[in-house]
């Protein structure tokens, strides 16, 4: 059964990545920049039913993202396909802690998200390599797309290329523990994404047309967000 089809099965009402962008974002919230709200001052934060809450999955439902290496020359393609996931992450770190110290890496994504608590220790493992002196750039290929928990991981890198047509999405996170969203756990995860390089003028414009409200999933191609100014894709491929 494909990724896609076992996100639908399982029946999370906005997309797999729904998920679980909001677990652990209470331990890595950024600073929120100046203007950027997406409520009113003193808002309540308590849980808002935008559909019915899935049942609380647990890691062990879904299978790991694949995993390869490719060293061609000096640079090594990591790349990840598949659901992030707390056996993702070990794969992932551990092939990050393989690698010879400051060799270049690309990290290539092909994924539809999954569990937030994976998915920041990977932001910050690759974070951690990028400040250790290890150049680590992110890559999104034609056909694939990248999603949710992915989205902030693609944005670990720098540059972050794409294809024109490559598809990136983000929305309202779910949290893990009972399938549904606060205004915090939102805010705080807009927070991320703009502190690891999201323009804040096109996370207003997201939110402006409902992409962070739990009704749709924002979905943009690359080509489009390089338009937009979205400061997400800084290269595309030709």
């Amino acid at each position: 059964m494909s990724v896609r089809k076992l996100v639908r099965k399982v029946g999370f009402g906005v997309g797999l990545g729904a998920l679980l962008m909001a677990g652990a974002a209470l331990g890595h919230a950024a600073t929120q920049p100046d203007g950027l709200s997406l409520s009113p001052v003193g808002s309540p934060a308590g849980p808002i039913t935008v559909n019915p809450a899935p049942a609380a999955p647990s890691s062990s439902d879904y299978p790991d993202a694949a995993m390869s290496r490719d060293d061609q020359g000096d640079i090594t393609i990591l790349r990840l396909d598949g659901i992030i996931t707390p056996g993702a992450e070990r794969s992932f770190v551990d092939a990050l802690r393989a690698l010879p110290a400051r060799r270049p890496l690309v990290i290539e994504l092909s994924s539809p998200g999954g569990f937030t608590a994976a998915g920041y220790r990977m932001i910050d493992a690759v974070l951690a390599e990028r400040q250790d002196g290890r150049p680590v750039a992110t890559r999104v290929r034609d056909g694939d797309s990248c999603e949710s928990m992915c989205v902030g991981l693609y944005l670990a890198g720098y540059p972050r290329y794409a294809a024109p047509r490559a598809e990136f999405m983000v929305h309202a996170p779910r949290m893990a523990e009972n399938g549904r969203m606060t205004i915090r756990s939102i805010q705080m995860m807009v927070d991320r994404l703009v502190s690891l390089g999201a323009s804040p003028a096109w996370i207003q414009r997201v939110t402006a047309e409902g992409g962070f409200s739990g009704a749709r999933d924002y979905r943009e191609t690359a080509d489009r967000l390089s338009a937009d100014g979205a400061n997400i894709v800084t290269d595309l491929l030709r």
